[in-house]
């Protein structure tokens, strides 16, 4: 009887588990692949959206421009006045929503309805999500429509760019995206392009698991920190700090996840430990191919945030994949030294065990050449650019659109996209071998002004001076200090075991002033392959110093 039991327990627990659990395989084991057959009714036009209102609605809310007053009926007013995509004011509506292959004419309401982004919050056109209540009755078999303005892109194509050149790539996977015309209330909001949520619907899509693990990464660097500490059940005791770092999207359990962390972070690993690490946790052709196509197209920021990490149940694998294109493709002076090559993910305890070892540097530089010439390459990029244009056209030409950008502004910024992404592989061929940089310190105290900075790591061990400069303004103007060619060996810099480079100099100075520090690392035998250090935060006026570390004296 007692086995009997057990044997209905079991059942039953099975019973709960999702479609494809019950043998406890993965649903990706090896090389990820996407689902080709999720982009077929993908087609090249624009769809159109409306978004009614009711008034009064029956989400409330306080007002966007009085928090501290009683809460009443939300509005558009309230979805367009949240600025703050970190606070705890988070006003939504309900909307009905209906779109070409999509009339719901029997409901009254059919939608949650708020604005979406971060840095683009403030921006006069807003970006919006749009998601069903319901769970079975999808839109293109799509739960959320994620409409993006895109205001600080001119082209407005970036993200729909990449992702539709992702969709031939292997070892990867892209998002469908759509061009949609918006329309609220009746008035035309101009042209959104839809890019589609990884949550349950795209894991769903692709044939996987429902209840696999999914994170989308928000300030997280690959290291264990308190925040990210889980209970016996598996689960994080703070849920809120957790998801500040990186966003559960999927998965009932943190355990693994925890796991892979505290494995790459172990202390002194040799490089074959750390392979070893490197090779149970992650899939080598999906990483260097998600790193590749950052290199690529310049998508500079993918260091802490904008890429998501899938942990298929029963596997220890974690895939990388692709988020949020829009930021790619600058000029390069915009970005740093240190952003233009494989410096730009160093620091980071996963990237810098990898890129440390010399077979993998050389696989990557591979994939980067695979990528640009087999799958991102001229020709491939002007055939989208060419059929997005007349499709966008008429949108960008009238109100509201062409009120915040002009015809000249997007004309140009499509023309400039495929020498850009040439200009990107310039920047990371000139970068190969140089130092990797470093953060800048400084102390004072009883006339004695230390400056500090950690020393710089060269993948071939070659010796490194540093140039040392302050001044009390960024253009270094009558510095302080201007030291050249400076050296351990010479006595004139310290450094301590753990690697922290020191110059002492006494000095009398005011509490209250400002000072700059710049410091320079250079191959002792080739000096133009030299680096500068992380610090980017000065900017005086519109200009912006790069390498560059503003202090206070105290």
């Amino acid at each position: 009887m007692y086995k009997y039991f057990l044997s209905i327990l079991l059942l039953l627990f099975l019973g709960c588990e999702s479609y494809n659990n019950v043998n406890h395989s993965p649903s990706v084991s090896g090389a990820i692949s996407d689902n080709s057959a999720w982009y077929s009714d993908m087609k090249d036009d624009v769809i159109r959206i409306d978004v009614s209102i009711p008034i009064p609605n029956d989400h409330r809310c306080v007002p966007f421009d009085d928090i501290t007053a009683s809460s009443r009926a939300c509005t558009l007013e309230d979805i367009d006045g949240d600025t703050d995509s970190t606070d705890s004011y988070e006003p939504t509506l309900h909307v009905k929503m209906q779109a070409d292959g999509f009339i719901s004419a029997n409901e009254i309401v059919n939608a949650v309805f708020e604005q979406k982004g971060k840095t683009t919050r403030h921006a006069v056109q807003k970006s919006y999500r749009i998601k069903l209540d319901s769970k079975t009755l999808l839109f293109r078999n799509e739960r959320v429509m994620q409409l993006n303005k895109h205001p600080n892109e001119s082209s407005r194509v970036r993200n729909k760019l990449a992702f539709d050149l992702f969709k031939t790539i292997p070892n990867f996977t892209s998002l469908k995206t759509q061009f949609v015309n918006l329309w609220i209330n009746g008035v035309d909001y101009g042209i959104y392009t839809h890019v589609e949520k990884v949550g349950k619907e795209f894991l769903k899509n692709r044939g996987w698991n429902i209840d696999d693990n999914l994170y989308k990464t928000q300030n997280f660097d690959f290291r264990m920190v308190n925040d990210l500490e889980l209970n016996a059940k598996g689960t994080p005791i703070n849920p809120q700090a957790f998801d500040k770092i990186i966003e559960v999207e999927r998965g009932k359990k943190q355990t693994k996840f925890i796991e892979m962390l505290r494995a790459i972070n172990k202390e002194d690993m040799s490089d074959t430990a750390f392979m070893q690490v490197f090779n149970k946790y992650f899939n080598r052709d999906n990483y260097l191919t998600w790193m590749a196509v950052n290199i690529v197209v310049a998508n500079k920021d993918t260091v802490s945030q904008n890429f998501f990490l899938y942990n298929p149940l029963y596997s220890d694998t974690f895939y990388f994949l692709p988020w949020d294109y829009d930021g790619s493709a600058r000029e390069t002076k915009y970005y740093a030294k240190w952003e233009l090559g494989i410096a730009n993910w160093w620091g980071i305890p996963l990237h810098e065990g990898f890129l440390k070892i010399k077979e993998n540097r050389d696989d990557l530089d591979s994939m980067v050449t695979k990528i640009r010439t087999t799958y991102i390459t001229p020709s491939t990029i002007q055939e989208r650019l060419d059929t997005y244009k007349p499709l966008m056209q008429p949108y960008l030409s009238q109100s509201p659109d062409v009120d915040e950008l002009s015809q000249n502004a997007w004309n140009n910024e499509l023309d400039i996209l495929v020498p850009r992404l040439d200009e990107n592989i310039a920047n990371y061929k000139s970068q190969i071998g140089v130092p990797m940089p470093f953060w800048q310190s400084h102390e004072y105290s009883q006339n004695t002004l230390i400056l500090k900075w950690d020393k710089a790591f060269d993948f071939e061990g070659d010796n490194i001076i540093y140039d040392l400069i302050c001044a009390d303004n960024p253009d270094f103007n009558n510095s302080i200090i201007d030291e050249s060619n400076m050296s351990v060996a010479n006595g004139e810099i310290n450094i301590t075991s753990w690697g922290e480079v020191s110059y002492t100099k006494s000095l009398s100075l005011n509490s209250g002033d400002h000072y700059y520090m710049k410091v320079t690392a250079k191959e002792e035998n080739n000096a133009s392959s030299y680096q500068e250090a992380f610090d980017k935060e000065v900017i005086v006026g519109d200009k912006e110093y790069f390498g560059v570390l503003e202090f206070i004296i105290e």
